[in-house]
């Protein structure tokens, strides 16, 4: 996750311009980053068959600002693991850049390996902010980043003229290893009109625990009629993401785990800013103020109370045998074609997240041998 939460407060005040914003970080970015990058290095070790990168910009929330950049770091550092991005926010990217950089990446991992591309249009104000992008054009410009990609993808010489964006006879070189990264993309959803707009262009489902389990049913079966009337066929299972926290002890892990879910769903309503009027003002967004969320009812209270409670509902804790009963439990329901494990969340400590990790890839997965064709991914 590559978060500081122990910042937000200091952050939060250097933004507002109290002095206390000028106090030293307590971590500081580069002591998390370094730990972060320790845990990163395990992945293919222990057996992982995917590493994912988020992306967010310009706060502790998540300090990783270019999923492309990181993978292609772990493509030369790893020899068999897959890649996958959850998400890369399209309309804060050139669109004939991030192609360039996907085709690297390829070539970086080379034949044999798979990128998955998660994409979505984004949530957070200030991501929007600092990347100079109005959130009010998000879905024009994520629209106009989708075709340009699969045009560089499938189209070895191309043209095209949209509102942000226009290009003549421009070539992506070198020519990418498989197209299919883009045209079977994965989304990721927070409104019914991204549903649509993924299943118009025959996305498949990139899913998180924001949502309860019949939330996610009945948007999947959404997604696949949209599919079907654009002329695409079923999608495939989804990939769902989880915070996981294994330990031996049931009790260590019940007493642990609450507080770092409470600190999580902190950041996240910090990072988004729910309950203010900052959150889903813009153009595009109006379903969070018109029609609620998932987030709850849109008071900062509320959105606390629902995601601290789905987040302990399906996240993936306990002793390893606990967490291989949820694992079975997610399959019976969603039937994910992989899990997505967050390895940290909250002020977790690197050493407890290795323990975790160890746990789960030592004695959690060897449990889910009957559940191999859908990998588990960290």
């Amino acid at each position: 996750m590559f978060g500081n939460y122990t910042d937000w407060d200091r952050f939060i005040a250097l933004e507002q311009g109290d002095p206390a914003g000028q106090a030293p970080m307590a971590i500081p970015d580069s002591q998390v980053m370094a730990e972060h990058f320790v845990l990163t290095d395990l992945v293919e070790p222990l057996g992982f068959d995917t590493l994912w990168s988020l992306e967010q910009h310009a706060a502790p929330y998540l300090m990783l600002p270019d999923p492309t950049q990181f993978l292609t770091y772990y493509a030369g550092r790893t020899t068999k693991i897959d890649m996958g991005s959850m998400i890369t926010v399209l309309p804060w990217h050139n669109p004939f850049r991030l192609a360039e950089q996907i085709s690297m990446l390829q070539h970086f991992m080379g034949p044999g390996r798979k990128y998955y591309l998660g994409v979505g249009r984004g949530l957070a104000r200030r991501n929007f902010d600092a990347m100079g992008v109005s959130m009010d054009e998000s879905r024009e410009r994520f629209n106009e980043v989708c075709d340009v990609l699969k045009l560089a993808f499938t189209e070895e010489i191309f043209s095209y003229d949209g509102e942000f964006y226009t290009y003549e006879n421009v070539s992506l070189r070198p020519r990418p290893l498989d197209s299919s990264v883009i045209t079977e993309a994965w989304g990721s959803w927070t409104s019914e009109q991204s549903i649509r707009n993924m299943g118009e262009r025959g996305f498949n489902p990139l899913t998180t625990p924001n949502k309860t389990t019949e939330s996610y049913l009945k948007d999947l079966d959404q997604l696949n009629e949209i599919r079907a009337e654009a002329g695409y066929g079923e999608a495939e299972r989804p990939i769902l993401q989880l915070p996981l926290y294994c330990r031996e002890s049931a009790q260590q892990a019940e007493e642990e785990v609450h507080r770092f879910i409470e600190e999580h769903v902190d950041s996240i309503l910090r990072m988004y800013e729910l309950g203010t009027s900052r959150f889903g003002n813009a153009k595009g967004y109006e379903q969070y103020t018109q029609k609620g969320s998932d987030f709850g009812s849109g008071t900062k209270e509320d959105a606390h109370s629902v995601l601290v409670k789905k987040f302990l509902a399906d996240g993936l804790w306990g002793t390893p045998a606990q967490v291989a009963e949820k694992v079975e439990a997610h399959h019976k329901t969603l039937d994910p074609s992989e899990i997505m494990v967050l390895a940290t969340f909250g002020s977790m400590p690197a050493p407890d997240a290795e323990v975790s990790l160890r746990l789960f890839a030592d004695e959690v997965v060897p449990k889910l041998a009957h559940l191999r064709s859908a990998p588990v991914a960290g």
